[in-house]
This record gives structure tokens, C-alpha cells and sequence, in this order.
């Protein structure tokens, strides 16, 4: 998430699969969550599910699968960033995220 560090815990030979994301999906994918399901979640959090949308993308889940994601954050950390349009502004992401984000649904 911006930056280049890898955690001295992460065994990359437990990993089947990683999907690059971008900061700027991380960051739209954040309001998206908030905005249609009424959760607070953190940039990490954002990042997950954008994550596993562009996985599914590539059709890897049957219809029986059930996706469980952990929201590992919440958006008080976020206030002066993410939620912030002047700081969205700031770091050029300018998509529309209505137009380019589809409608998740989270079972709590």
C-alpha cells in the first residue's frame, strides 16, 4: 500500500496466488464499502475486497464458493486521507467510482 515493504513473517512459499492491486483502487474500493454497505472501513480493508473482485474477474470461483475476506482496519485512521476528497484530489485519483466500482454485498 505505497510502500515497498515486505513483512519478515510473510512466507512466500505458503502463497498460491497474490493480486497487485493499485493504491488508487485500494482507495475508491474504501468510499465504495462505505458508501453502499454502511461500513467504516480501513485503506487495508478497501484493498482486500478489491483484491478479491479482480480475482473473481478471472472466474477461479464456483457457484457454490463462499469468498470470506478479513477487514483487517477501520476508517478513523482514514479521515484526513481517504475520506478526504482535497487528499484524493491531491494524489490525482480521479476516476468515477460510481461508474467504475461494482456493488459489493458483505454478509456480517
Amino acid at each position: 500500500m505505497g510502500k515497498n515493504l515486505i513483512p519478515a513473517a510473510l512466507d512466500f512459499g505458503l502463497i498460491d496466488h497474490f493480486e497487485r492491486i493499485t493504491d488508487e483502487d485500494a482507495a475508491y474500493q474504501t468510499r465504495n464499502i462505505a458508501q453502499s454497505e454502511g461500513i467504516f472501513p480501513g485503506y487495508t480493508s478497501g484493498a482486500v475486497t478489491q483484491a478479491i473482485l479482480q480475482y473473481a474477474e478471472k472466474n477461479p470461483f464456483k457457484e457454490t464458493d463462499v469468498v470470506v475476506c478479513i477487514y483487517p482496519d477501520h476508517g478513523s485512521r482514514y479521515m484526513s486521507k481517504v475520506f478526504s476528497d482535497e487528499w484524493m484530489a491531491a494524489q490525482h485519483f480521479d476516476k468515477n467510482p460510481v461508474a467504475h466500482y461494482p456493488k459489493i454485498h458483505v454478509i456480517e
